[in-house]
């Protein structure tokens, strides 16, 4: 019988919500002529969760912010203006001055992403004009060339032609049917890169474009909390009485899971049923798998006095991890490729499959340092 004691349900829970309320959201604002695919641009990114909750709340005359207590981030919506020959004064202020007139940091914008429809083939002097002011207020500023399936080569070369040089700014282009148009990886790497690192990620978080990026996190992450195992260090057998490593094991978990976005794992996990699993994980990879542990890592030498080494701790870490890592990019990227049965099969064997996976990477021998690079 284990003489595990502690809820993990609840320390999870705990955990989650720690990481959640750590969470600060980026604000994007995304720019752009009516009818330029800003709304198809927001759902390849983040899918629809951002829009669809009621409506956006007014900040300005001319622009809207739609935020969902789920996505962590905050988009700025300048509702678009039409192609006509005078440009609006009005709307032109508004949504170029929206981050020199705010002075509440909430409302404070990180990045803009300036739509042009590439099938327009032209970019008009409204266009010019803003992106010479949002470059001037120096906020990062990305050129989305939406509709780039249906645009040539040419005209699309043509059109980044004409872009000033020292505006400074990337260009991407999208589509929702070509995926070789599509540079939205780019663009949210380029994002990434853009914001502060206290804003990182939530961003990546909320995105759903690129799923290596959430993996190249999660591993960073991982090791971080790897070298907090050793520092923990010669901690008593079992695992199950360490109660610095255990918290260690579900912050882990919970950031890992926050990181892709598998809310319904997470209401799993803090459920009374799952917190067995992650029980039997945790004292499978502790009281039981200790013996095991001492044979597969080199210069561990033998157990004294009841406690563990610090490798050890940090070897179990990495198994935890790494395996839930693996097993959370597995189900998104069931679900990127629509076979949502087998990422709700997934979802549902969660815990055995991550134990079987955190067993077999130290049956394997492995320890943090083989944590892939990035």
């Amino acid at each position: 019988m284990s003489n595990y004691n502690y809820d993990l349900g609840k320390i999870f829970e705990e955990e989650y919500a720690k990481v959640k309320k750590s969470v600060n959201k980026p604000n994007i604002l995304i720019a752009g002529a009516t009818g330029v695919g800003k709304s198809s641009l927001i759902n390849m990114v983040f899918g629809d969760s951002v829009a669809v909750v009621g409506t956006g709340k007014p900040v300005t005359q001319k622009i809207d912010v739609y935020e969902n207590e789920d996505v962590d981030v905050r988009i700025f919506d300048s509702k678009g203006y039409e192609l006509v020959s005078e440009i609006d004064d009005e709307f032109f202020l508004s949504v170029v001055k929206l981050a020199d007139e705010t002075k509440n940091p909430e409302n404070a914008i990180h990045l803009i992403w300036y739509c042009i429809a590439a099938s327009g083939g032209r970019v008009t002097d409204y266009d010019m004009a803003a992106l010479k002011a949002f470059t001037e207020s120096e906020i990062p500023v990305a050129v989305v060339m939406t509709k780039a399936d249906i645009a040539s080569d040419e005209d699309v070369l043509a059109m980044k032609s004409v872009l000033p040089t020292e505006l400074k700014c990337c260009v991407f282009e999208t589509t929702t049917k070509m995926p070789e148009y599509n540079h939205l990886k780019e663009l949210v790497n380029w994002s990434v890169d853009k914001l502060p690192d206290s804003l990182r990620f939530a961003f990546i978080k909320s995105q759903n474009a690129d799923l290596d990026i959430k993996r190249i996190n999660a591993r960073r992450y991982i090791k971080q909390q790897c070298a907090v195992a050793f520092g923990v260090g010669f901690v008593p057998i079992p695992i199950s009485d360490a109660p610095l490593l255990v918290a260690n094991e579900m912050a882990l978990i919970a950031r890992i899971l926050y990181l892709y976005d598998l809310g319904s794992v997470s209401d799993m996990v803090k459920s009374v049923g799952l917190s067995s699993v992650l029980g039997s994980l945790l004292t499978s990879l502790g009281k039981t798998a200790v013996a095991n542990l001492i044979k597969l890592i080199p210069g561990i030498g033998t157990v004294v006095g009841g406690v563990i080494s610090g490798t050890v701790g940090s070897t179990i870490t990495a198994a935890v991890g790494e395996a839930t890592s693996v097993t959370a990019y597995g189900i998104c990227k069931a679900r990127l490729n629509g076979d949502y049965a087998k990422a709700d099969e997934m979802i549902k064997n969660f815990g055995s499959i991550l134990l079987d996976a955190a067993s077999e990477w130290i049956k394997q021998g492995k320890s943090a340092k083989d944590i892939p690079e990035e």
